[in-house]
């Protein structure tokens, strides 16, 4: 069982000391053991579930000034909090950077996209998410995909077409999946859109890249087996 770290059982930051206590009460070092051995590592792991996380953060309700002190810990339970925390309204160039910087593995790029990145409608938030390492470029997909859910959000589907061949050329294999699943959502919201994301997916299916072909391919695929 882990305790607080030193840091956090000194601070004279009692919200933030008292929040972080809640999860060390939640914790569960089988689901913490199975998450490092499945590839999740580089923070501190309580291994507190995502459920338990929501009813913290629904309890504390949206806190801006916590949710950028919680980004700023190096433990999962404090990153995903932070996420659910933050106000999309609220964020600033320095936020971008805070969050960018918490997403270093597969499970921070979905939280957040799902969490905060998918409520945010400043296509220059997503270019320079864009244009970091590749978790922070799936967080990116995942979050047009988000955004597209639940809000049609029409200038983040232009803005995720016109990088469409962009993701292709990077050739990440954790996007593939990612970059299928948001181009069906995208083409979901309009005629307009659909028409673009085939038009892209034919460019991609001759192009020269094998993981554009494929992307390309399975995406024409799919669309039309949907249509039958």
């Amino acid at each position: 069982m882990f305790g607080l770290p030193t840091h956090l059982q000194t601070t004279a930051d009692t919200e933030l000391k008292q929040i972080m206590q809640r999860v060390v009460m939640l914790q569960n070092g089988t689901v913490s053991s199975q998450m490092a051995k499945s590839g999740v590592r580089g923070l501190m792991n309580y291994g507190v579930s995502i459920t338990d996380l929501r009813r913290i953060a629904s309890e504390t309700g949206v806190n801006h000034e916590l949710a950028r002190r919680l980004c700023q810990l190096n433990i999962r339970e404090a990153r995903i909090l932070a996420s659910m925390l933050f106000d999309a309204a609220q964020l600033t160039a320095n936020d971008f950077q805070l969050i960018a910087n918490s997403i270093t593995n597969i499970d921070m790029a979905e939280n957040f996209a799902q969490n905060i990145i998918g409520k945010i409608t400043d296509c220059d938030f997503y270019s320079r998410l864009a244009s970091g390492d590749k978790w922070q470029i799936l967080a990116a997909i995942h979050g047009v995909g988000w955004a597209t859910l639940r809000n049609g959000a029409e200038n983040i589907c232009e803005w995720f077409i016109a990088h469409i061949e962009v993701f292709a050329e990077l050739a990440h294999a954790e996007t593939m999946q990612p970059l299928l699943t948001t181009m069906q959502s995208v083409a979901k919201t309009s005629e307009a859109n659909r028409a673009a994301i085939a038009e892209a997916a034919e460019k991609l299916a001759t192009s020269e890249s094998a993981f554009g072909q494929t992307l390309g391919k399975h995406y024409l695929w799919l669309a039309s087996d949907s249509l039958d």
